[in-house]
């Protein structure tokens, strides 16, 4: 898997800690089983399957069993395979009014090309202004092979998938294909085709191959199903979404740089089915160059990979509701309830206040900057227990303007490497979730602002910190966590100015004091509780106030 060096590098990241486990799974899983997986290894190193039932029965689960959404993390064998026969495939040479058909199964007219019969298509050559359709019974399946294809459709969507069982679009190892639209799609059916590849069934891109797709209409690639991505390399500039499947979005492998100019870098969900509508990454490399939301699902579960999200508003959003939706109803609602709630932490100062009082702290004086206790519990703002974030591994780096995850359910943490920079705004959180945020395994580092700063909550197994400074640090001001012994337990550098910090590690221990320094700001930290916090965090569900344990 490569890596795109120069994202990382602009973020300047220093991490100076041990990644979390990651795990693996196979197979269609239930959302408890999912989550119980997950924690359960993360706990002990062992499988549930070697866990006591009382050791099953302390996981936090709870809010999730009652999730509809059922996730698929299996990929097939014909998902991988990139080859095909030669002697019975079909060989396509596109060329403006004059293409080429060695075989049968398709037929052309001008430059529309019509794929009606089971089977393997080899596509070559150019289209300035034509389409590819394939349009077979919904039993059928077909493989694509994409050979250095270059297509512009001015009116349509250059590939439009209208009907099949299933459909393979195997980008040919050394080729790189080009696919663009125009700015209006005229409709010639009942399908609302938005997208530069349009699919009504599932489709699996696989092979080594290049893809670059320009959506000046809509999205980059959609399907009314599911998407499976299991390698190749794609660069997707889009007016809206990049990728966008409204049953589920699967990716194994592949390397991505995708930028939607109004839209979102990754999303699925389904308004019609609440069983539908998540986002499983197991690996690749993706970066989220440009977007408003770099993922969003119902659920959203990583395993692996590395992935880089810049956002105008959220780098990850667990939500219900519509894929065609161009914003979540559900974001703008919480961050009101959330300003309503406390009137005194949406209007914190964006540096140290005047009187002492600590911002994200609701008010009152703070004696001792070290002192704490516990926040306001974490929002008053209804729990879509459908929803959830799972991530068990992988590296993940978010800069977002608004929340840097947000879920409108719950939030698990087993494994892997979280950094996020942002928001620099007090109606925003770096964390933001309405029912628990549960971390019992690897590493998470986090840098925004205060006003709506939250931690993890008390339900976790693994120690964190949330501390507010006293002022706002500027971008590129280091952070660094120390133990008694002076050794250093997590060092970074934010891209942004911040107030708010959130440290969670497995090296993190009950009843030790940690010095944290940001600039000239320095804390005696004394671990008391789970969660020790001067600002906000959920007391395993419920909300209040409480002095931390």
């Amino acid at each position: 898997m490569r890596k795109l060096n120069y994202f990382i590098t602009a973020l300047t990241i220093t991490a100076m800690i041990a990644a979390g486990c990651s795990v693996q799974s196979g197979g269609t899983k239930s959302t408890t089983d999912i989550v119980t997986e997950a924690v359960d290894t993360e706990l002990s190193g062992t499988s549930s399957v070697e866990k006591s039932t009382e050791e099953v029965s302390s996981l936090p689960t709870s809010l999730n069993t009652t999730s509809e959404v059922v996730i698929d993390t299996e990929f097939t064998a014909r998902d991988l395979e990139v080859g095909y026969e030669e002697s019975t495939a079909v060989f396509i040479a596109l060329k403006d009014n004059a293409t080429e058909i060695v075989g049968d199964g398709a037929t052309v007219s001008d430059n529309s090309i019509t794929i009606s019969n089971e089977g393997t298509y080899v596509l070559s050559g150019t289209l300035s202004d034509g389409q590819i359709i394939v349009d077979v019974s919904d039993t059928k399946k077909i493989q694509l092979v994409l050979d250095n294809v270059t297509i512009n459709s001015s009116l349509s969507a250059p590939l439009y998938i209208k009907s099949a069982d299933k459909v393979f679009i195997t980008l040919k190892e050394g080729s790189e294909n080009i696919l663009t639209d125009g700015t209006e799609y005229v409709q010639t059916d009942d399908n609302n085709v938005d997208g530069v590849i349009f699919s009504k069934a599932d489709v699996t891109f696989n092979g080594s191959g290049t893809i670059n797709i320009t959506g000046n209409y809509k999205h980059g690639i959609v399907s009314k199903d599911d998407i499976v991505i299991t390698g190749g390399t794609y660069n997707i500039t889009a007016v809206k979404d990049a990728i966008n499947g409204k049953d589920a979005v699967k990716i194994m492998d592949g390397i991505f740089n995708l930028s939607a100019d109004t839209g979102n870098g990754i999303q699925s969900k389904n308004g019609d089915n609440t069983t539908k509508g998540y986002v499983y990454i197991a690996g690749g490399e993706i970066n989220v160059i440009k977007c408003q939301e770099g993922i969003e699902g119902t659920v959203i579960i990583v395993e692996d990979g590395t992935i880089n999200i810049i956002a105008a508003d959220d780098g990850m959003n667990a939500a219900s509701g519509s894929s065609d939706e161009a914003t979540e109803k559900g974001t703008t609602t919480n961050r009101t309830n959330r300003l309503g709630q406390e009137g005194s932490n949406a209007s914190a100062p964006a540096g140290g206040a005047p009187d002492g009082t600590a911002p994200g702290n609701g008010g009152g004086a703070r004696e001792n900057p070290s002192n704490f206790s516990g926040g306001f519990g974490g929002g008053m703002d209804e729990v879509d227990t459908n929803c959830y974030i799972l991530i068990t591994g992988g590296t993940i780096t978010i800069d977002a303007s608004g929340d840097g995850i947000d879920s409108n359910g719950n939030l698990y943490i087993t494994g892997g490497i979280l950094y996020i920079y942002g928001p620099t705004s007090n109606g925003d959180g770096a964390l933001d979730y309405n029912g628990t945020a549960d971390i019992s395994g690897g590493t998470v580092l986090v840098a925004g602002s205060a006003g709506m700063a939250q931690g993890f909550s008390d339900t976790s197994t693994q120690y964190s910190l949330l501390y507010n400074l006293t002022s706002v640090s500027t971008a590129g001001t280091e952070i660094n966590l120390t133990d008694a012994a002076g050794a250093i337990v997590a060092s970074y550098t934010p891209v942004k100015e911040y107030q708010s910090i959130v440290i969670s590690t497995p090296e993190l221990t009950k009843d030790s004091t940690y010095t944290l320094t940001s600039g000239e700001q320095t804390a005696e930290i004394t671990l008391t509780s789970v969660v020790t916090s001067n600002g906000q965090h959920r007391m395993g569900g419920s909300l209040g106030n409480r002095t931390a344990r």
